[in-house]
């Protein structure tokens, strides 16, 4: 529940830093910043994916045997690691960034926001790889309040430089809000370096404790290579959406800025409001990793059972409130936040796309922690590739658009949800209590509505404007939810 609260926080300070650039540098500038992101991804995720994970696993398992030497040889091993993907991967850039922009985006603009990412590439595995350690040692405040840290400092500088940069084209909008990423891992580097030798001390180490370096990147690759493809495959298909998106649109009769500015709705608007539930799905996963290998290894069966049954209940308690919100009220929140009333209704064709979305997130936790990962990669590939067909097939035919993008998107939260509770329900037999889960947050959501509907009417004598109502009324509706949740005893855990 702390790292709920915190990771609200982040998610409220990332939200009003979306809607910032969003009003600075509009629709255009976040479809060029987005494009340019999705280079960086790539080489991220094959520095850095999975490795959190693997040592967060490994370091959990270390700890419980009081092992410290291998806990250090983990944390010296795995900086060494980051550094060395971070080092490699920007002298790439620096080489080929001029023909990415020209030969695979085919827009020279792109030439200065791709050269941009390099100090990103270089800080963003290390600040990834300390995170997956503290969280291995349950020293949670530490990564929590770095993010925080974060997020904050790059949300005050990159508002300084836009207001000083006034008026903003799209390309110098886009160039400072890739500047953005490196400010604020910064920041964050600096916290979490701070703190290592303060969370360190007190470990013991022992000669018989000794494990090579060999030793230990094999077991780091073993866990993190099957999480490493699935997050590498899903990094490649928004690296093919921001490619086939923009092209198949044009394909149809849309001219380079409506097809990008159709690319930065999706990407920059209505997918934060999407994603928000990983507040909750966030906090989940990476306690869930740690406890689920350590009570796998222990055989705490009975344990295990119950933290999946309470991650899958926490998750839906958070996703289908605001699946309902984004549905009824995807215009309203497009105009209010975004003063943007187009976007609306792509808030709403993904709406349903919020549940599965945040099972997957939690789903994929679940997996890891049972020693799944190549379950959990093929499930994603799968599913994927159902979403890659869509785009590619549908999006450049007329009578779909950019419709194809919400069905493929759609259709592969479906995919992955059917395969991943097939895998899971192998691993374990769980009893899941469907009127405790699914029922109450269906009910509680439809007190919610009902009390954010009729909000307004009570609120109508207030000399207050539009937006700061209908905000007003959804926050009614969010303490209406937790109350009736309260009531009805739906957080307990057993």
């Amino acid at each position: 529940m702390l790292m709920i609260l915190i990771n609200f926080i982040v998610r409220a300070v990332d939200f009003v830093y979306d809607v910032m650039l969003s009003k600075y540098i509009g629709a255009e500038g976040l479809g060029l910043a987005h494009m340019a992101r999705s280079v960086m991804m790539i080489f991220i995720v094959i520095s850095s994916a999975g490795i959190p994970t693997a040592i967060s696993k490994l370091v959990a398992e270390y700890k419980s045997n009081k092992n410290f030497y291998a806990i250090r040889k983990i944390l010296i091993v795995s900086i060494l690691l980051a550094l060395s993907f971070g080092i490699s991967f920007s002298t790439i850039i620096g080489l080929f960034g001029h023909n990415i922009a020209i030969h695979v985006y085919k827009n020279e603009v792109l030439i200065a926001p791709i050269y941009f990412l390099i100090p990103a590439v270089i800080l963003l595995p290390l600040t990834i790889t300390l995170r997956g350690y503290y969280y291995g040692l349950q020293t949670i405040m530490v990564p929590n309040i770095s993010q925080i840290i974060e997020h904050i400092a790059q949300l005050i500088i990159v508002f300084i430089m836009l207001t000083l940069a006034y008026p903003i084209t799209p390309i110098k909008g886009a160039l400072i809000a890739i500047c953005g990423i490196s400010i604020g891992e910064i920041f964050d580097l600096i916290w979490l370096t701070s703190n290592l030798r303060k969370t360190n001390k007190g470990m013991d180490y022992f000669p018989y404790q000794r494990k090579s370096a060999s030793y230990i990147l094999k077991n780091i690759f073993s866990i993190s290579a099957p999480i490493a493809i699935a997050d590498l495959i899903s990094v490649i298909l928004r690296f093919a959406n921001s490619i086939f998106i923009p092209r198949k649109l044009m394909e149809i009769g849309y001219s380079n800025s409506q097809a990008v500015s159709t690319l930065g709705r999706i990407s920059g608007m209505a997918m934060p409001l999407i994603a928000f539930p990983f507040i909750v799905t966030g906090a989940i996963v990476i306690n869930l990793v740690p406890n689920l290998s350590e009570n796998m290894a222990l055989k705490r069966y009975d344990k295990v059972k119950r933290d999946i049954n309470f991650s899958l209940k926490m998750t839906l308690l958070a996703a289908i409130p605001l699946t309902a919100i984004y549905f009824l009220y995807a215009y309203d929140l497009g105009y209010f936040i975004y003063e943007d009333m187009e976007v609306g209704h792509f808030i709403r064709a993904m709406s349903f796309g919020t549940i599965f979305m945040s099972l997957e997130h939690t789903f994929s936790g679940i997996l890891n922690g049972l020693n799944k990962q190549i379950a959990a990669t093929r499930n994603r590939l799968i599913g994927l590739g159902v979403q890659v067909g869509c785009i590619y097939a549908l999006i450049g035919n007329p009578r779909f658009g950019i419709n194809g993008f919400f069905l493929g998107f759609f259709l592969s939260g479906i995919v992955i949800f059917i395969l991943d509770n097939i895998t899971i329900g192998r691993k374990v037999k769980l009893k899941v209590d469907f009127k405790d889960i699914l029922l109450k947050p269906i009910l509680a959501s439809s007190i919610m509505l009902a009390a954010a509907h009729y909000s307004p009417y009570i609120l109508k004598g207030l000399i207050i404007k539009d937006s700061a109502k209908f905000f007003l009324s959804l926050g009614i509706g969010g303490v209406v939810y937790v109350a009736f949740l309260s009531i009805i005893k739906a957080f307990r855990t057993t």
